[in-house]
């Protein structure tokens, strides 16, 4: 869990541009910019008028006092910061909320791996008695949805497919790889890959766990004091829904 303290302020957004940047109306009707840290497309999330949630740190080392965390889509509240769902997994497996990895008793964050060691893995666990190998967990931000479901990426990922690849050889090497996409937003109950956006990450989600790398989804939920886990969500392909219908 992630928690903020002071609660966070909301606010009103008025414009997402530049990718990090987005304008946003404080409570007493004056504007500033705060700093976006999701550099996707924010699709279904970045709607002028929208209410926001934003957080304040005046250290005089920030270009920008603002950070933007939250959006409010329809009823929910949509977390839009990417730095936020680590920090949430990583927590959660310290507690052993995720049964399918809780007899790990060693969590670390941004460890060096893959081929001359030039990526870092969001979460490596390793079991202290080496009762089970490694396990190497990726972290996904989810916020793009359709229906019920909540699809990623909402754009081309070039980073992603890395990403997946070098879950596949960590398998091969003998150890465990686990690909978690983390859906901050309430009003999702599945999760699958958005084909329409990015087939060729599509597919590699697909080749990856068919060759052992485990895809284990789960919400969150945003509030002004909290970033939360809630529950996990099946990965099920709309094809296979579309055909069941």
């Amino acid at each position: 869990m992630v928690t903020f303290d002071p609660p966070l302020e909301r606010a009103v957004l008025l414009r997402r541009y530049k990718r990090f940047l987005a304008d946003v109306e404080l409570e007493d009707g004056s504007h500033v910019t705060a700093h976006c840290t999701n550099t996707g497309r924010m699709t279904g999330c970045c709607a002028p008028g929208s209410p926001v949630l934003i957080s304040r740190n005046d250290n005089p080392k920030r270009k920008l006092s603002y950070t933007l965390h939250g959006v409010k889509v329809g009823r929910s509240w949509v977390s839009v910061d990417t730095l936020a769902p680590n920090r949430v997994i990583a927590d959660a497996l310290r507690r052993r909320r995720i049964p399918e990895l809780a007899h790990y008793d060693q969590v670390k964050t941004e460890v060096r791996y893959g081929e001359s060691n030039r990526s870092r893995i969001d979460v490596l666990l390793n079991h202290s008695a080496g009762a089970h190998p490694p396990c190497y967990v990726e972290v996904k931000n989810v916020t793009l949805r359709e229906g019920e479901y909540a699809l990623f990426p909402d754009a081309v990922s070039t980073r992603g497919l890395k990403h997946l690849a070098e879950l596949e050889r960590e398998v091969r090497r003998g150890h465990r790889a686990a690909l978690i996409p983390f859906v901050p937003r309430p009003d999702c109950t599945r999760f699958d890959a958005a084909r329409e956006v990015d087939p060729d990450w599509a597919l590699a989600l697909e080749s990856a766990a068919a060759n052992g790398v485990e895809i284990l989804p789960w919400r969150g939920r945003l509030d002004r004091r909290s970033l939360r886990l809630d529950r996990p969500l099946p990965w099920i392909p709309r094809e296979i829904m579309k055909g069941a219908v």
